[in-house]
């Protein structure tokens, strides 16, 4: 598992929202490295316009700026015992959970389902080494719509993943599903079908040499508001 370089750290949180605040006034040679660990947002709930984290009663986004469906962001953490509660924009409390972070570790939370079937799934993320000119990609079927799912490559004769069952179904925290695997990068079609084989929705995305991605379906297949959709959030290098 790699760590968290300060420059590597620096560039993962521009635009993220930041949990630790850091006094402006301490002098560079007083500068002591604090420990953080650092969470992805993945929001997958369908049955919200979008969701708010707090941390031990500290929350992470506004009320007023939700992170919206379909959206990622991220934000640091002090290593440690940690109550993560999730809410809709509307204040209802999806996830009231603790987890012990670690320092310099990469976590990612996804937060998906519909209506009364909610599920979060909180992954430590090991990242893979000497990628070259590869990409790292895994694929996580959130979609609480759709039964088992492939997901292809370009084209029908590469499978990357076979019979991908909704997560909602498993055990949430113990998912093999969220190691990444090294692929080719560059332009690719991402092709998802169901159980016969029917094309689902697919999508074209060029993946950077060294990335790590998630891709996700989300979504209901008979809704018109909350489509089934292919995300694919950018993560490490």
């Amino acid at each position: 598992m790699k760590n968290l370089s300060k420059t590597k750290l620096l560039g993962l949180l521009l635009g993220g929202f930041i949990l630790i605040s850091l006094n402006s006034c301490m002098k560079d040679n007083d500068y002591e490295e604090i420990p953080v660990a650092v969470v992805t947002m993945v929001n997958g709930f369908v049955s919200s316009n979008g969701v708010v984290y707090a941390s031990d009663n500290n929350p992470i986004q506004p009320n007023y700026s939700p992170l919206l469906y379909q959206q990622y962001d991220f934000f640091r953490i002090f290593p440690g015992s940690r109550r993560i509660r999730i809410f809709t924009d509307t204040n209802n409390q999806l996830v009231d959970e603790t987890y012990t972070f670690k320092d310099s570790t990469y976590y990612t939370s996804f937060i998906y389902g519909w209506q009364e079937d909610i599920h979060h799934l909180m992954s430590e993320d090991l990242l893979l080494e000497n990628l070259g000119n590869k990409s790292a990609i895994r694929f996580l079927h959130l979609s609480p719509s759709e039964d088992q799912v492939n997901v292809y490559l370009d084209d029908k004769e590469t499978l990357l993943y076979g019979e991908r069952a909704y997560e909602g179904e498993e055990e949430d925290e113990d998912s093999e599903n969220t190691s990444f695997v090294a692929q080719n990068s560059g332009k690719h079609t991402i092709i998802i079908t169901d159980q016969d084989d029917e094309t689902l929705i697919e999508r074209e995305y060029t993946f950077e040499e060294g990335r790590h991605y998630s891709i996700i379906l989300i979504g209901e297949s008979n809704s018109m508001a909350r489509p089934l959709y292919l995300g694919i959030v950018k993560q490490y290098k």
